[in-house]
């Protein structure tokens, strides 16, 4: 979704536009929205302050060259208040999540409701900054997601794991699911620090499996000449 009134929808084989202002709310096929999930009350006046803290991150997203940064400074984005509004922007990200569970019809966790309730942590999940090369490559700008990776017991009987991404051009936000919990190695929350750093994959599946690349040279020296 750019600038202009014209919103243009993909899967990588095939493209629609959907063009207007009412063209989301026209959405007859759900290829953009999610079907209703949640309460009027919990996806408007509950959730206000995190579409709120979205924007002003959307709006330092689309207006800086973040991938040679070594990190995202949430400080320069909110300022003094950039621990309330870091949690609020990681909730918005939980909300989208869950919504894409509802749809994939994957049971939500009960720690991503609690922390859409008001917890500041999630003890088996992770969230991260991210960028990725194919996401970077295939879009460069405008709001993407990934697939979702969904992995089962040996039975085949419950879900024991998720991860999935949402992106604002090549800058996006990975969460991490899993029953057994998080490892205390993989537990740092982008949202608990106020310059998260920026882990850079190669595509979907490196994104998927948690399997980051080294910086290019050119992002080293920047990071390098930028480290905080």
């Amino acid at each position: 979704m750019g600038d202009t009134q014209v919103l243009i929808w993909g899967n990588g084989e095939s493209e629609r536009e959907l063009r207007g202002k009412s063209g989301i709310t026209r959405d007859r096929y759900g290829v953009v929205k999610f079907p209703k999930s949640m309460c009027g009350e919990c996806n408007n006046k509950q959730s206000k302050p995190f579409d709120d803290a979205y924007d002003i991150y959307e709006a330092f997203v689309t207006s800086h060259w973040l991938r040679v940064m070594p990190g995202i400074s949430l400080g320069e984005i909110y300022g003094a208040e950039w621990q309330d509004q870091a949690l609020q922007l990681a909730r918005y990200h939980a909300k989208h999540f869950g919504c894409r569970m509802v749809r994939s019809g994957v049971p939500v966790p009960e720690s991503l409701r609690d922390f859409l309730d008001g917890a500041d942590d999630m003890s088996d999940a992770h969230m991260v900054v991210i960028s990725t090369d194919t996401i970077r490559r295939a879009y460069g700008r405008g709001f993407s997601v990934s697939p979702d990776l969904v992995q089962v017991d040996e039975k085949s009987t419950r879900f024991v794991s998720y991860v999935m991404a949402a992106y604002i051009g090549s800058i996006g936000v990975r969460y991490e699911w899993h029953e057994g919990g998080i490892p205390d190695e993989y537990r740092s929350q982008f949202f608990h620090c106020e310059y998260p750093i920026i882990n850079f994959f190669r595509n979907d599946m490196d994104m998927a499996t948690r399997k980051p690349r080294k910086a290019g040279w050119l992002a080293r020296l920047m990071q390098w000449a930028n480290e905080p």
